[in-house]
């Protein structure tokens, strides 16, 4: 995790990631006539990150898009809830108002199974598994079952604790409270284990909802508290990292049979290359975030990890087997 793990510091930092990366720079030649064969696409992308890191991602993986495709394809990129929550995102891309889309909550329980808490050992084991077979399988599946495509995965931090009554020390520390959860049938169930009372509410409005104690905390990712400024309206940092922060860029189907072969994979590949940079960025700089958090008046704490573990050991038992089919949390769980 963010400050026990070998792999997620310093220079192992860029051997875990480059690893990833190699591929894609020995794939990106294009063909002399690609220009005559791709025809020209403009579509709109969709996010609900304000402006930082992730956003900056985005916008460079619209440039290469524009550079690698001669011109071809053009993206114009609409943040910060523009164009709504990731529900309104995911079904925007599914109708073709919006093309392209990176979202956490997608609404199919294949991606929404990855916020299982304690799912993934560290990052390295979280890339082995979305870049290795099970990962192109939730691919396929995922579009069997929503028609929606998805191109690429993005693990930009991990999640945390951040509330307003009281610290969450322990799994008892959560108990009466209200925290946050998003649509995400696995965290509801998870905040349930550790005797919480989730409550589902958009991301749009979380600001809104932790000012005026509609909820009492929530669990996310750092970066997005950080680039909200949520130490405005909440007080209480629990650096328990149960969940890893696992997003999924998303395209419309029409768009994407649109595309030639050599552009779909320049897509996947230009995706790829921006993501290792994000996943990069964001987990270097997670200490400094907790810092800005401290000098802005929150507590900020580390509380041991297995309480947490213990209280939502079984959880998988309730989705997995029946969404990922049986065996396959075990393949997660034994992959090297």
């Amino acid at each position: 995790m963010l400050y026990s793990q070998k792999a997620l510091t310093g220079g192992s930092i860029l051997r875990t990631l480059g690893q990833w990366l190699l591929p894609v720079a020995a794939s990106l030649a294009l063909s002399p006539a690609f220009a005559q064969q791709q025809q020209e696409l403009k579509f709109r992308f969709a996010t609900v990150q304000q402006p930082g890191i992730y956003l900056d991602g985005i916008t460079k993986f619209t440039k290469l898009m524009n550079e690698r495709t001669k011109g071809k394809v053009t993206i114009e990129v609409f943040c910060c809830n523009q164009l709504g929550g990731e529900r309104q995102i995911m079904d925007g891309v599914k109708l073709g108002t919006i093309g392209m889309g990176s979202i956490g909550a997608t609404g199919s329980p294949i991606y929404d199974l990855l916020f299982m808490p304690f799912l993934f050992r560290d990052l390295e084991h979280a890339l082995k598994v979305v870049n290795g077979p099970v990962g192109s399988k939730w691919q396929d599946d995922f579009h069997k079952q929503t028609g929606v495509r998805q191109i690429g995965y993005l693990i930009n931090g991990s999640r945390i604790f951040l509330t307003n009554k009281r610290m969450l020390n322990t799994p008892e520390d959560a108990k009466g409270m209200k925290i946050r959860a998003p649509e995400i049938p696995v965290i509801v169930s998870s905040l349930r284990a550790l005797g919480a009372s989730p409550v589902v509410i958009a991301a749009p409005e979380l600001y809104t909802a932790l000012q005026q104690g509609t909820a009492d905390g929530w669990e996310g990712p750092l970066a997005f508290m950080a680039d909200n400024k949520h130490w405005e309206v909440a007080k209480n940092l629990a650096l328990v990292e149960w969940i890893f922060n696992i997003t999924n860029t998303i395209i419309n189907d029409e768009i994407w049979q649109k595309m030639t072969p050599e552009t779909q994979k320049i897509a996947r590949e230009a995706w790829k290359e921006v993501a290792v940079e994000i996943t990069e960025k964001e987990w270097a700089k997670q200490g400094d975030l907790a810092e800005t958090f401290r000098k802005n008046g929150v507590t900020v704490a580390k509380p041991a990890v297995k309480p947490f573990q213990d209280a939502t050991k079984d959880v998988w038992k309730q989705f997995a087997p029946k969404v990922w089919g049986n065996g396959v949390y075990e393949k997660i769980q034994a992959t090297k």
